[in-house]
């Protein structure tokens, strides 16, 4: 029995208007199945970025459809939008965007603390995740007292306290040493496992790449090839 799609994009362009406009990508075609690790591979400029901000409803395309579980939301008003992100969706940067003031486990319960969620039930649910992934003993700490690599753990725990269906990461070991960003790998691929959260990594690097089950390669806005 297939799996189903949880992204799926059809003809997407995106060009952005100045006084040259530019073609950041054409015709994008692509379905991603539940459950993948996929990395989306290209050099600088290639339109990664770019097709990771629509693939998670953070900018629209200028032309084509968006499918997230079905649901088009190149269609559907702003309000809509920010509800399928906020349901589905995880976002994991190269930055780590952790506050510095706050612990470790208040950084990983603040996603729940948009929705919701109540503080007994936010916290369980976030000790929970960090003993999952080998963290149990920083939830103290603060940003500043952590490894870069620990840093960007925390922010895939954070990412996966929503319990999101889709994990985006952009360049995420792009400012880690190899063995921390040998570590990070492996925490997606963990993720992937034992969440079953689908997984899209967008990378130059080929040995991110190299942990996915299916790599897009793209170059000046187009895919050129996917293996």
């Amino acid at each position: 029995m297939p799996k189903e799609n949880v992204l799926k994009l059809e003809h997407v362009t995106k060009i952005y208007n100045g006084k040259i406009p530019v073609v950041a990508l054409s015709d994008i075609n692509l379905e991603i199945e539940d459950g993948e690790l996929i990395a989306i591979q290209g050099p600088s400029g290639s339109g990664k970025t770019t097709l990771l901000t629509i693939m998670g409803t953070l900018a629209l395309p200028t032309k084509g459809k968006v499918y997230i579980y079905g649901k088009d939301v190149t269609s559907i008003p702003q309000k809509e939008i920010s509800k399928i992100r906020n349901n589905y969706i995880g976002f994991v940067f190269q930055s780590y965007n952790l506050i510095e003031r706050l612990t470790v486990l208040k950084n990983v319960e603040l996603p729940l603390i948009a929705r919701g969620v109540g503080e007994s039930e936010r916290k369980r649910i976030s000790i929970e995740i960090l003993e999952k992934l080998g963290l149990k003993d920083l939830i103290y700490r603060k940003p500043n007292e952590l490894s870069g690599g620990q840093q960007q753990r925390v922010a895939i725990a954070r990412a996966l306290a929503q319990n999101p269906k889709i994990i985006l990461a952009d360049e995420p070991t792009a400012n880690l040493d190899s063995k921390s960003g040998e570590i990070v790998l492996e925490t997606f691929k963990q993720a992937n496992k034992d969440f079953g959260t689908t997984v899209i990594l967008v990378t130059h690097d080929m040995d991110v790449a190299n942990i996915a089950q299916r790599k897009i390669f793209i170059r000046d806005g187009k895919i050129i090839d996917i293996k």
